[in-house]
């Protein structure tokens, strides 16, 4: 059976590039002579980065007929018009071209618009654009009525559609009335991990640190995210401001580390700044895997303020390395907020209260790493993720060979 790929992604999307390199892992241990499976790609960094990991890849152009095509596209008038006329579209016929019996798309990606006639798998990530379509990114970059767009599509036309957590999957089915059988759960899984268990030498990850000019005197709280509005670093930033000036406490140092989105970094610096807090906060863009990792060896706790997400691969890898986690309250699904010291974001004095708690409660707290830690090798592992995958294959499989012979 040939299984295409989709990859789009490059290292500034942050955990859908790090996910779709995780997942090109997963299938360098299946048998070749039973699934051989390639990468869909459109563009030369994403190529270059895939064939230095010995990953086969094919190249789709996204030429100015395909741009025409991928604007029609998203009109039902015009879908409906082109079907009619039996006008296929240029990335059907590149798939079909190719002989690909099954599509995967590591993200909710636009090009499912385009595969309605072949079969795909396709990863759901979350709805919070539901509630907060008011927040600039919703308006641009992550465009409120192409998601809508986009969703609707795949969960009339997906094979299977994959969702990391179980809320995820019953906002699914309560806002779009999807098909429970077409959805499938799978957690996600941080590569940082693997990379930690491969070489658990304490010295290389002191030295990255040591690298990176921090200073360990101070409790670090690590908050590694986009810096998106809707990751409400902001919340940080009162809080930090309330601990320090209203209540005399230095002992706290916040490092952010991403990529700037819609130069809302600047915003961020300029408000920290105005506070005179610039010796509590640590800003760091693209991290090396190494050097996230000795971060988080080094760190008090990850903080999680952010207004999107059932989950987080940050708060999986907190999991994995035994670090207490605060994040938003209300928001995770429920098999995930036991593990965690939720914080009222809109009072910036529950981060403190929090950090009183951890400080106070050690055996407690640790009693609930632990049982994290348990969880994270108990769900979090790569053998669920190609269990999942090779029962979607082989299923796809035997429903293509009722009509045709799989490649």
């Amino acid at each position: 059976m040939k299984i295409a790929v989709n990859f789009e992604n490059v290292p500034q999307d942050g955990g859908a590039y790090h996910e779709n390199i995780l997942l090109s892992d997963v299938f360098k241990n299946f048998e070749k002579d039973e699934f051989k499976i390639l990468y869909i790609v459109s563009n030369k960094k994403v190529e270059e980065i895939l064939e230095k990991r010995g990953l086969k890849t094919i190249f789709f152009k996204k030429d100015f007929f395909f741009r025409i095509q991928n604007f029609l596209y998203k009109f039902m008038f015009f879908k409906i018009l082109l079907n009619k006329f039996k006008i296929i579209n240029n990335f059907e016929k590149f798939v079909k071209k190719n002989k690909i019996d099954l599509l995967i798309f590591n993200n909710p990606s636009e090009m499912s618009l385009h595969s309605n006639n072949l079969m795909y798998v396709i990863v759901f990530y979350e709805l919070q654009h539901l509630k907060y379509n008011f927040f600039p990114e919703y308006k641009s970059y992550h465009n409120f009525d192409l998601r809508e767009i986009v969703i609707k599509n795949f969960l009339n036309n997906a094979f299977k559609i994959l969702a990391c957590v179980e809320k995820d999957k019953t906002l699914l089915q309560k806002y779009y009335n999807a098909h429970e059988d077409k959805i499938v759960t799978q957690s996600f899984v941080s590569r940082l991990p693997l990379i930690f268990r491969k070489n658990k030498d304490d010295k290389k990850y002191e030295i990255h640190f040591q690298n990176l000019k921090i200073d360990k005197s101070k409790k670090i709280l690590f908050y590694p995210a986009q810096f998106w509005p809707h990751k409400n670093h902001k919340y940080l930033i009162d809080a930090v401001e309330f601990i320090v000036s209203q209540k005399n406490i230095k002992d706290y140092q916040i490092i952010f580390c991403g990529f700037d989105k819609l130069s809302h970094l600047k915003y961020l610096k300029e408000l920290i700044s105005e506070k005179k807090l610039n010796d509590y906060f640590i800003f760091f863009d693209y991290l090396k895997d190494e050097e996230i990792i000795s971060i988080y060896l080094n760190s008090y706790a990850l903080v999680m303020p952010t207004f999107v997400g059932h989950y987080s691969l940050p708060l999986f890898e907190a999991f994995y390395f035994k670090l207490p986690v605060l994040f938003t309250k209300n928001l995770l699904d429920k098999d995930l907020k036991k593990f965690v010291y939720e914080i009222d974001t809109t009072n910036k004095e529950d981060l403190l209260i929090k950090l009183d708690h951890i400080n106070k409660n050690k055996e407690i707290i640790n009693s609930n790493l632990n049982a994290a830690h348990e969880y994270y090798n108990q769900f979090c592992s790569i053998k669920k993720i190609e269990d999942t995958y090779k029962k979607i294959f082989n299923e796809a499989k035997y429903f293509q060979n009722i009509w045709k012979k799989t490649n």
